[in-house]
């Protein structure tokens, strides 16, 4: 098996660090060789805090995919998450030197070059620029406009950047296991790549994304993603609701949460549970239903600032297609009865798809943005010429090629790296 065949993702989150390791057919299925799981170090809220712990949770996940599939890769596609993400609309529009002449690929690339944003400070990167509609000679929603006559193409793109000094700090990390980062893929994407239907994608859905530190939000329309935002708030936060109103250790709040805990009231019954508690006395009783109450006032909050962000993108309501739940809050028992009641809406919980041979504890909502990170990476960003097609166009446009010194330098050539 070649080395232009293999295809490694590393998803670093802030309670795991998943490693998948598969090869890709030349159909486009993907099959899963190895895996990788270890619990994360390091990390607060998707953000690297100690680089050790971190490079040390990251080695230890590669190392036992790389056990499991009975290979060494050198480099991954590598997620990253976290609050610093942000997302935003850009335009851009490019006029045909020949009159009237049918729209080539590299004008339309040209096009899209022409929306990155040069005036972007150093302390934030670019992830991905995605073309979401075209215009040709002012007739909008166009998907796909090549080969189409024009003297005037315009672009909209949904650009994600993060804050350097994360995105920095997880790069070094990766890389200090001698693994090369071969692109960074940001949450927002990664997870659909993996858990929404077409159809969905086209009628319109909300993707929440419920992970250890943060909360994603997105919303895809028209067959793409139409808007992101990051909340901080995740599973996490659950659990520390639970240990300081009960006054219990973090470990015990997070087994009693998985445990007993679930987010609806509507069937919890008056059970007692007995709990390791601080101070003089070394155990308590509670109850269920006290244990599920501030799961579900906190569940509560998290479904009402969904919806804020989803009126904040421009929708009045919801998405047709309503609420899809990933990540591995939505693992929590009555979540998805909370967030129809709150936002009025379908919901359903997703398991990774499109990737075969993953093993049966992986086929679970907590995984797919794992999942997702390799499917992006393998369908778009499959082989090193789209890597490089995609650095250079964005070396070109950036607005930094004058500023090739400095400690950011380094930085600002491996993390520019776009995926249409």
């Amino acid at each position: 098996m070649t080395k232009d065949i293999v295809h490694t993702a590393i998803d670093v989150g802030t309670s795991k660090v998943s490693t998948l390791i598969a090869h890709r057919h030349a159909n486009g299925d993907v099959d899963v060789l190895g895996v990788g799981i270890a619990p994360s170090e390091g990390l607060r809220k998707g953000v690297v805090v100690n680089i050790q712990e971190a490079q040390e949770a990251i080695r230890t996940s590669v190392a036992e995919a790389k056990r499991s599939a009975g290979v060494n890769p050198s480099s991954a596609y590598v997620g990253v998450s976290g609050s610093h993400i942000e997302v935003f609309p850009r335009w851009g529009s490019l006029r045909s030197l020949m009159y009237n002449a049918p729209l080539s690929p590299s004008e339309i690339d040209r096009a899209v070059d022409a929306a990155f944003p040069a005036e972007l400070p150093p302390e934030n990167q670019v992830l991905h620029l995605i073309p979401r509609l075209y215009a040709v000679d002012g007739l909008k929603g166009v998907r796909n406009p090549v080969g189409m006559h024009a003297q005037r193409l315009d672009v909209e793109t949904l650009c994600i950047v993060g804050q350097t000094a994360p995105i920095q700090n997880l790069v070094t990390a990766v890389e200090n296991t001698k693994i090369n980062v071969r692109a960074l893929v940001a949450s927002p994407v990664s997870t659909g790549e993996a858990s929404l239907s077409r159809d969905e994608k086209e009628m319109g859905v909300t993707l929440v994304d419920i992970g250890g530190g943060a909360t994603t939000v997105s919303v895809y329309q028209q067959g793409c993603l139409w808007n992101a935002a990051v909340l901080p708030l995740g599973g996490y936060q659950f659990t520390t609701d639970l240990a300081v109103a009960l006054n219990t250790p973090y470990d015990t709040a997070e087994e009693l949460k998985m445990r007993h805990g679930q987010a609806s009231l509507d069937t919890i019954d008056d059970e007692n549970v007995e709990i390791q508690a601080f101070g003089d006395r070394r155990t308590v009783r509670v109850e269920r239903r006290v244990i599920s109450r501030y799961l579900h006032d906190r569940a509560e909050e998290l479904f009402r600032l969904v919806g804020l962000k989803v009126k904040g993108f421009g929708f009045p309501a919801m998405p047709p297609a309503g609420i899809v739940l990933t990540g591995g809050g939505a693992n929590l028992p009555g979540i998805e009865r909370v967030a129809r009641r709150i936002l009025g809406t379908p919901v359903r919980t997703a398991d990774p798809v499109g990737v075969d041979g993953l093993p049966e504890g992986m086929l679970d909502p907590a995984y797919v943005a794992s999942a997702g990170v390799l499917l992006w990476g393998t369908r778009h960003l499959a082989s090193l010429d789209s890597v490089r097609k995609e650095e250079r166009r964005l070396n070109k446009t950036s607005g930094y090629a004058q500023n090739t010194t400095g400690p950011l330098s380094w930085l600002r050539e491996r993390v520019r790296k776009v995926a249409l």
